[in-house]
C-alpha cells in the first residue's frame, strides 16, 4: 500500500515535485506542510498508517491519465500544440485605474472581478506576493483582486489554500487561478472526486514558459546592480525583462537557466490546455492579452465579460507563434524526461547526447537545473 514515504521518495525527493500543493491539500488531518520550498511531513503519526490519501493526490504518479481527463474536459477535437480551444483572441481591460497593477491586458483581473459581481464566484485562489516571493492568497474582495495582479515567478502551492478557503471562509465557488501545473493538478483532484475539489467553479491558466527560484533570481538581479524590492513588474518572452522606476532592463533567457527548478524542465504544457480560459502576453502586442477559451463554462464566463463593455477584442495577430512557443516547450520538455531518465541509469553525458542527438552542452544544461 503506497504511503506518503513513497510520495517523498518517487515524488518529492526526486525534485520533480510541482509544488502545486494537493498533498498538502488532501491530507485530511493537515500533517503535511510547506516547508522550505516543498512538501513535508514534519512527523510521522497514528493517523498515516495506512493511508494513501496524499499519495493518492498526486497527478505526477498518473501521466497517463490526464489525455481522458482533458477530454472529458475540453474535448476530443484535434489537438494543437496550445491544446484543444474554442477560440482565440487578444483583449484588453477598459478599466483605466487597473493600468498600474495589470501585468498586460488586465483579463485576468477583469474576468475575476467581473464573475465576483456576476456571482459565478465568491471567491479566488491567487498568487500574491511578499516582496516578490509569491505566496498563495485567497481573495474575495475587488481590492483583493487588484492588489494580487502582475506575474510573480516562482513555484507556490496555490492548491493547499482551498481547505481554508471553503471551511474557514465559506467560500462555496471558487475561481483558481494558476500556472499549467495548478490546473492540471485540480483536474486530476475533480477526476478522483476529491470533496474540496468540487467547489472549484472556474479556472483560469496562465501561459507558461517556465518559472524561477525567487531567492536565485533575487542574486541575479543583484548582479545588475538593482535591489529586487525596487522592481515594478518582471516579464519573460524572448528575453528576460525588468521593469523598474519606468525604464526596462533587459538580458538573455539563458543567464537565468540556472535559476529554473527542475521539474520545470520537463513540462510540456505551456498554453495551460485544462483550464476553462488560458490567458498569457505571447501572441499579441504590448499592453494586450491573448485569450484561449477553451470550455462551455470558459465560454460562459468570456461572453459575459464581453458584453459587460469592461474590454476590447480584436484578433491575435500571430497564433502561430504562440502555437511554435508550445511546440517548443513540449519537445524540451519530453527531451529533458528523457535526459533526465537516461542520467539516472547511469548513462554517461556523452553516450546521452548520441543517443538523443543533441549536443554533450545541452544534457550538461538541462541536468543544471535546480
Amino acid at each position: 500500500m503506497p504511503s506518503y514515504e513513497d510520495l517523498e521518495a518517487r515524488i518529492i525527493d526526486t525534485g520533480i515535485c510541482r509544488v502545486c500543493g494537493a498533498c498538502i491539500l488532501a491530507c485530511p488531518n493537515s500533517h503535511i506542510k510547506f516547508i522550505e520550498g516543498k512538501p513535508h511531513r514534519p512527523k510521522r503519526t497514528l493517523d498515516c498508517v495506512s493511508c494513501t490519501t496524499c499519495y493518492d493526490a498526486c497527478y505526477m504518479l498518473r501521466p497517463g491519465l490526464m489525455e481522458d481527463i482533458e477530454g472529458s474536459i475540453v474535448g476530443w477535437g484535434q489537438k494543437e500544440s496550445i491544446g484543444i480551444y474554442r477560440r482565440i483572441l487578444a483583449a484588453r481591460t477598459r478599466e483605466q485605474h487597473m493600468a498600474k497593477a495589470r501585468q498586460d491586458g488586465g483579463i485576468v483581473t477583469s474576468l475575476l472581478i467581473h464573475a465576483l459581481g456576476e456571482t459565478t464566484i465568491d471567491g479566488a485562489l491567487v498568487v500574491g506576493r511578499d516582496g516578490w516571493q509569491p505566496v498563495a492568497y485567497i481573495a474575495k474582495t475587488r481590492g483583493e483582486l487588484i492588489s494580487s495582479a502582475m506575474t510573480k515567478y516562482g513555484a507556490t502551492p496555490i492548491l493547499k489554500e482551498l481547505r481554508a478557503a471553503v471551511v474557514d471562509h465559506g467560500l462555496s465557488r471558487v475561481c483558481l487561478v494558476g500556472s499549467p501545473c495548478h490546473i492540471q493538478s485540480m483536474r486530476y483532484l475533480q477526476h478522483r472526486n476529491l470533496p474540496l475539489a468540487s467547489r472549484v467553479k472556474l479556472t483560469i491558466g496562465l501561459f507558461c514558459r517556465e518559472n524561477y527560484d525567487c531567492h536565485c533570481l533575487e542574486d541575479k538581479v543583484k548582479e545588475r546592480g538593482l535591489n529586487i524590492e525596487e522592481i515594478d513588474r518582471f516579464n519573460v518572452a524572448d528575453e528576460f525583462d525588468i521593469y523598474a522606476g519606468g525604464k526596462r532592463l533587459s538580458f538573455p533567457i539563458t543567464e537565468i537557466k540556472g535559476c529554473v527548478p527542475r521539474h520545470c524542465l520537463t513540462c510540456e504544457d505551456f498554453a495551460s490546455e485544462l483550464a476553462d480560459i488560458s490567458v498569457g502576453s505571447d501572441g499579441s502586442p504590448e499592453g494586450w492579452s491573448t485569450v484561449i477559451v477553451r470550455t462551455e463554462q470558459g465560454e460562459k464566463v468570456f461572453s459575459a465579460l464581453e458584453r459587460s463593455n469592461a474590454i476590447e477584442t480584436k484578433a491575435v495577430r500571430n497564433p502561430d507563434h504562440l502555437k511554435e512557443i508550445a511546440a517548443r516547450k513540449r519537445a524540451k520538455g519530453k527531451q529533458t524526461g528523457d535526459i533526465f531518465r537516461l542520467s539516472e541509469e547511469g548513462v554517461e553525458k556523452r553516450e546521452i547526447a548520441a543517443r538523443l542527438g543533441i549536443t554533450e552542452d545541452r544534457v550538461s544544461h538541462r541536468l543544471e537545473g535546480l
